[in-house]
């Protein structure tokens, strides 16, 4: 189980507590009293207890499962190029002293980057300080939820595709042996301990950052979408936040959106497409030699596209929840991830991405909430911003908790990520795709994903480029964005120019939203 399962409805819990999440918000806007010691002897301690208890429940489970934990895929009996993943350690596995990091899944990096949307979080770039003369004044971070199980509808394609491959007379390859007494047990929907632990990381490196911002009077808001992976992931930063202050600072889950209404942490767009025409044509592409090869070492079995699809998704899926490699990972090759990897780039293209029109508008309601902060005035939005929720404009740290598909519109809102040639669902880019390309869904969204908006005052110093002002700087995943739509010099634009790029949100989508529902 995560650290914390339960949403946070007050102050941060030393113990999961059962409430709804209703009570997230005070009535009158107030921040409730804390009625419990916490003594940061005793907080420190539970937060360890629970550390602890995680790791002892982890163990047994992996060792259940006997599967290979070293990053090396065996030699198959099918004539194909065997993966050269390498398990070099890169520099951005070094993060800030005294950080907990998440347990590591025993899986080459240069696999897990082709996992698309269910990669693990990985730092793209060394965290650059600001600019000389230039000091962070606001933070503002978005972040999807730690690693999951599949949703129920996906677990249960998965599942039909396991069942199909484990039909067979016979199992020719030794790598599919290991079907002969399996079994898919995968859970649905809900965070899995390494996902937990992945956000606990989060806190912790927030805080480290930018600790020099947080005081006793300025506290970190905290909101998160109503799902309860993502309610688990906002109270898990929390902790960890908390932990890496020795608990001298304790922010806790202040509003939880439902996502059965509109919800500026959540998209919805009924009239949307949702990429699935463009992955359908992708997936007859590619899925037919795989499953070919398959069954050549499965004779009686039968798969489908779909089925190659599910076995290649159990890879990620399992491995992150057993913390090893799974063997469904040594049944394919780096190509076969590849493909895997572009189908996941195209879903969101086509889905809340640049490839669909009604994609952008679902983020515009978050990108005017951003635009409010920055300048500290009233949100001004007609979508998804709800004005009846806390909401203030005082603080100098947010953080924000959501999916990856709210992720990505907000990417096509701003700007981010643009590419000047449409994604082709009927071949890769290039042979060594992804070297090179923009759109990218494990490099923009892997679970853990993170946006980071940093408002910064500068100075203007002797021989320094930057001008006196307030500036704004982006971060994906610790990589600095270029900002060219605003002007971006050093990966800074100027506050005014950036809120006068964003037009399409401040118009609030120039009647796109009202498309999403007529």
């Amino acid at each position: 189980m995560p650290l914390f399962r339960t949403p946070s409805k007050g102050p941060p819990p030393t113990l999961p507590t059962a409430t709804t999440p209703d009570d997230a918000q005070p009535l009158n806007g107030s921040r409730p009293r804390r009625t419990w010691l916490t003594n940061g002897c005793i907080r420190t301690t539970v937060t360890l207890l629970v550390l602890a208890a995680y790791f002892s429940w982890a163990r047994p489970w992996k060792s259940h499962h006997d599967t290979p934990a070293e990053p090396e895929l065996p030699q198959g009996l099918w004539d194909l190029p065997r993966p050269t993943y390498g398990g070099d350690v890169h520099p951005e596995d070094v993060t800030a002293e005294g950080v907990l990091r998440a347990p590591p899944l025993g899986v080459p990096r240069s696999l897990t980057n082709k996992w698309a949307q269910y990669s693990p979080w990985h730092a793209l770039d060394k965290y650059r300080d600001p600019p000389a003369g230039c000091n962070i004044t606001q933070v503002n971070i978005l972040q999807r939820h730690g690693a999951r199980y599949p949703n129920a509808e996906d677990g249960e394609v998965y599942a039909t595709g396991v069942e199909h491959l484990s039909s067979a007379e016979k199992f020719r390859d030794k790598r599919l042996k290991f079907l002969k007494e399996y079994e898919y047990q995968l859970g649905a929907d809900d965070l899995v301990p390494f996902g937990a632990a992945q956000t606990f990381e989060a806190g912790q490196l927030a805080f480290k950052r930018y600790a020099h911002l947080v005081n006793t009077t300025q506290i970190p808001f905290v909101r998160a979408a109503g799902a309860p992976r993502v309610i688990s992931t906002a109270t898990n930063w929390t902790v960890g936040f908390a932990a890496a202050s020795h608990q001298r600072y304790q922010p806790y889950l202040n509003v939880i959106i439902s996502e059965e209404y509109n919800n500026t942490l959540n998209n919805d767009c009924p009239n949307a497409g949702n990429g699935t025409r463009e992955t359908g044509i992708w997936v007859s592409h590619f899925a037919p030699p795989i499953a070919k090869r398959l069954l050549k070492g499965a004779p009686g079995a039968a798969l489908t596209n779909t089925d190659v699809f599910g076995l290649l998704a159990m890879c990620p899926f399992e491995s992150v929840a057993l913390e090893t490699m799974s063997p469904f990972c040594s049944m394919f090759s780096q190509d076969d991830f590849r493909a895997f990897e572009y189908y996941g780039d195209l879903e969101k293209y086509y889905r809340t991405g640049y490839g669909e029109k009604l994609g952008p508008i679902q983020g515009v309601g978050y990108v005017n909430e951003l635009l409010a902060r920055l300048i500290g005035r009233p949100v001004e939005d007609r979508t998804t911003h709800n004005a009846s929720l806390e909401f203030p404009l005082d603080r100098v740290l947010y953080a924000d908790f959501t999916h990856e598909n709210l992720m990505v519109a907000v990417y096509a809102a701003m700007g981010l990520f643009n590419t000047s040639t449409p994604l082709d669902p009927r071949r890769l880019p290039a042979p060594d795709y992804p070297n090179g390309r923009t759109w990218v869904a494990s490099r923009m969204v892997p679970f853990s994903a993170r946006m980071v908006t940093e408002r910064l005052s500068c100075v203007r110093e002797s021989g320094g480029r930057v001008g006196e002002g307030a500036y704004v700087r982006v971060l994906v995943n610790d990589e600095v964005q270029p900002l060219e739509f605003c002007g971006g010099k050093e990966g800074l634009c100027e506050l005014e120019r950036f809120v006068e790029s964003q037009g399409y949100a401040r118009r609030s989508g120039g009647g796109d939203f009202d498309q999403c529902y007529s």
